[in-house]
């Protein structure tokens, strides 16, 4: 195990997660019933690139054994969102461990995914957290399966960690239409556990989102068990003209520092709706039973960091000491 530095990104608060930067005023207008100006319906400029914004969480702080709060992540610089849901599951399916051997440090965060149980009421656990609003964002965490985690029964499903949203945080089966905001969160998919990526953008067809698998020299990656793995998604949403999306918005994911997946093209917004929640949405299924764990299950996350500037993810510089 490597030790945790509390000097990474912006330097050390007395919790040891980092303080969110605040940034500079953007050139985007409140949301009205009035007609966009021209200035608002111009493309957004890339030499108008936001400082960039950080926050980190090792899970060091808490005395190991009970759960991880609400209270505890907003202790630790994470504050909850209030546009998107509620919060599931933290209260009674996780806890600050330092029984399993931790990713860096002495503690990490365990997740619970009981036998027979899917969605977030029943199964893992949910919250979206507030980031500075960003056109492009890294976000960066560390799993590990329990060695006998179930993928299901006879389908096989479930959200991973932590992802990106904006907005309204479309999801769920809705359709986007541009104005009620977008996802982008890591799955597990298929019997073997393959690792995917789960978005909702406008492009997608069906009643539910696309996936993109990560790949490594071609083949596909499964999630392992019984071992501390890295996941870095990188999302940039689309840019707006005239009221329109431009296809050039792109997600890109990392796995152990190379990338795995990249999607181009892709249009998410219509309106100025930017990245601004950090979502936590783990858990089984499926929409249906047969997406329920065989056996009770454990996932571990640890040394979370969202930013806007990719210096900042030691992960992909060869930098975490």
């Amino acid at each position: 195990m490597r030790t945790k530095t509390k000097s990474l990104l912006l330097g050390a608060t007395a919790t040891g997660v980092l303080a969110t930067l605040t940034l500079a005023p953007q050139a985007t207008a409140e949301r009205s019933d009035e007609p966009p100006s021209a200035a608002q319906d111009a493309p957004r400029a890339s030499a108008e690139k936001p400082r960039a914004a950080a926050q980190q969480n090792d899970f060091e702080r808490p005395a190991a054994g009970g759960p991880y709060s609400i209270a505890d992540w907003a202790e630790d610089g994470w504050n909850l969102s209030q546009d998107v849901g509620s919060p599931q599951g933290w209260d009674t399916r996780t806890r600050v461990d330092s029984d399993t051997p931790a990713h860096s440090g002495d503690k990490s965060l365990r997740v619970f995914y009981p036998e027979g149980q899917i969605d977030p009421e029943n199964s893992g656990a949910l919250a979206p957290f507030d980031i500075p609003k960003s056109g492009e964002y890294y976000l960066s965490f560390w799993v590990k399966f329990s060695d006998d985690f179930s993928w299901g029964t006879t389908q096989y499903a479930g959200k991973v960690g932590i992802g990106l949203a904006g907005g309204d945080a479309c999801s769920g089966g809705q359709p986007c239409d541009g104005t009620n905001g977008f996802t982008s969160r890591p799955i597990w998919t298929k019997s073997d556990g393959k690792a995917a990526l789960y978005y909702y953008s406008l492009e997608h067809e069906g009643e539910y989102g696309d996936d993109i698998v990560l790949q490594k020299d071609g083949a596909d990656i499964n999630w392992p068990k019984g071992e501390w793995v890295n996941v870095v998604q990188r999302l940039k949403v689309n840019t707006v003209s005239g009221g329109e999306a431009n296809p050039d918005g792109e997600i890109e994911v990392f796995y152990n520092g190379e990338s795995a997946a990249k999607k181009t093209g892709l249009r998410f917004v219509t309106n100025d709706d930017q990245i601004d929640k950090a979502y936590f949405s783990s858990f089984a299924g499926g929409g249906t039973s047969e997406f329920a764990p065989a056996n009770d299950g454990y996932i571990w996350y640890d040394d979370i960091k969202v930013s806007t500037s990719r210096d900042d993810i030691c992960e992909l510089n060869n930098s975490c000491p």
